[in-house]
């Protein structure tokens, strides 16, 4: 009897996510047939940044020149001014619009920034930083013969990664989501039937916060660090002989305060 009763539960369990996930495809269906109209649009951004931060230091390490007695390198050695902010944005994305002028974009992007190498002689620093960038934005049109104007605001998702290259050593951070948010203005301009010429305005805002890293040491030898960033230090325990070192250090933030420049086309799909 037991049996029979935990084969009919699940049973019950199996046809209940069943209906559900047919209840979110058909609503999904529905709204989209709602829609007036359904456009894609590829796009590249060129996004620019507005602010700047000490250079976060997220691993200490030691060089035999350096001019001191520890030989560690201190966060008042490195640059005042960095941001990976800069970079240039290639993706696509999708445009819903409601018989409202309300509408629904998402976009899909691939971001990339490279610093400026930072090089004091004893000391090198330079950054490689990517993510892939979600942007489900909300939007609201006005038209105007073959004009478009489309204000848009809403969260910024970026699932990132980053590479820091310093002397003797090389830091890899571990993928990392992201959330902020991004609002921008859109123009379109209608050149054929289907196609419009897109130009678009905004700005952007959140921070990346690594969570662990692995540090490689270049030419010397000592074995790689493990690094974890924890919002609260406490004493750590000890490492068997042999075991990779691990350690932990408070976390850490780099900040992205940019402003946005992006040209497009967008192709309609279908008109009510």
């Amino acid at each position: 009897m037991n049996i029979k009763w935990t084969n009919e539960k699940e049973l019950t369990r199996y046809s209940a996510r069943r209906y559900g996930v047919c209840l979110c495809l058909m609503l999904a269906i529905c709204v989209v047939c709602q829609a007036q109209r359904l456009d894609v649009k590829p796009y590249i951004i060129y996004h620019q940044s507005v602010s700047s931060q000490q250079e976060p230091v997220f691993f200490q390490f030691s060089i035999p020149s350096y001019p001191s007695s520890s030989g560690i390198i201190y966060s008042s050695a490195f640059r005042k001014d960095f941001t990976l902010a800069t970079g240039r944005e290639y993706g696509l994305a999708i445009d819903y619009t409601f018989h409202n002028q309300l509408g629904f974009e998402l976009g899909l992007g691939y971001f990339s920034s490279i610093s400026n190498p930072l090089d004091r002689g004893w000391l090198t620093i330079d950054w490689n930083y990517h993510s892939i960038a979600v942007r489900p934005l909300f939007s609201y049109a006005v038209m105007k013969n073959k004009s478009v104007f489309i204000g848009k605001i809403g969260p910024t998702i970026h699932y990132a990664s980053a590479n820091m290259n310093v002397s003797f050593a090389h830091c890899t951070f571990g993928n990392r989501l992201n959330w902020g948010y991004a609002s921008g203005l859109e123009y379109n301009r209608r050149l054929l039937k289907r196609f419009s010429f897109v130009m678009e305005l905004g700005i952007e805002q959140y921070k990346y916060t690594p969570a662990k890293a692995t540090v490689e040491y270049k030419g010397i030898e000592k074995k790689n660090d493990e690094i974890l960033y924890v919002n609260k230090m406490f004493r750590e325990p000890a490492y068997e002989w042999g075991e990779p070192s691990q350690k932990k250090r408070m976390k850490e933030s780099i900040l992205f305060n940019s402003i946005y420049f992006g040209i497009g086309i967008k192709y309609n799909l279908w008109v009510k």
